[in-house]
């Protein structure tokens, strides 16, 4: 079966059902949503100066994620696991062992879906949280990342080494990700920025998201493209 069928466009948002304050905190300060009741919001814009796409945000939540996850993996489940783009948990790292929820899931998920693991305990460290992304960095096709991310510290930025941290990397990693329904932003549209200092965190960044987004897209032409634009605009600051 054609795997391009599906148009993949669905993220869904995940939390415990006591989370739920988190959840709605993290729909707001990612998606710019201020969440209601509604379980399905549609027609949501992703943009940034390279790309623009549209996208559904699913919203739910649970009282015991092993029964959620067994509804999750049948297989009459299926057609909407192929259209999720990716799947946002907000959990407690001391209190569910991630395994938990990716074990059943790396089985049965399309392979361009990634999967983020939000800790929103502050008692967990971010070594730990560098500890499971090591432990669960090879051999999966999906995109798999654990995230330390709470109210009182949401906008975390980057570590020693340049590498994004908190709600910036979740957001590195939507943007990076191969949408199938992705549309190039034209050139003469795009907002010039004024021009200044990078800092080398900040520019090693920005060539990691650039070789992270080159490499997941499927056209060579437009990687081409991108890869070209990428090139100039990073030359600035060298």
């Amino acid at each position: 079966m054609d795997d391009y069928q599906y148009p993949q466009n669905k993220i869904l948002v995940l939390s415990h059902d006591s989370h739920i304050f988190s959840q709605t905190q993290l729909l707001k300060d990612l998606f710019h949503y201020n969440t209601t009741s509604a379980t399905i919001v549609k027609s949501q814009t992703w943009e940034n100066k390279y790309y623009k796409t549209s996208f559904d945000l699913y919203i739910d939540s649970f009282a015991s994620l092993p029964e959620w996850m067994k509804d999750f993996v049948t297989p009459e489940c299926e057609p909407l696991r192929n259209v999720m783009a990716g799947i946002i948990l907000l959990t407690d790292n001391k209190l569910i062992n991630p395994q938990e929820f990716l074990q059943p899931l790396l089985g049965v998920l399309h392979p361009n879906t990634f999967i983020v693991v939000v800790n929103i305990n502050e008692e967990v460290e971010q070594d730990e949280i560098d500890g499971l992304n090591e432990a669960w960095n090879n051999g999966f096709t999906n995109v798999i990342e654990f995230i330390n991310w709470t109210k009182s510290r949401a906008t975390i930025g980057h570590n020693e080494y340049g590498e994004r941290l908190g709600l910036d990397r979740i957001h590195e990693i939507i943007d990076t990700h191969d949408w199938l329904n992705c549309e190039l932003q034209p050139i003469a549209t795009r907002v010039e920025e004024p021009a200044y200092d990078m800092p080398l965190e900040q520019l090693i960044t920005n060539l990691q998201s650039a070789r992270l987004r080159y490499k997941s897209m499927g056209n060579n032409d437009e990687a081409d493209v991108f890869a070209n634009e990428m090139a100039n605009e990073l030359s600035k600051y060298l």
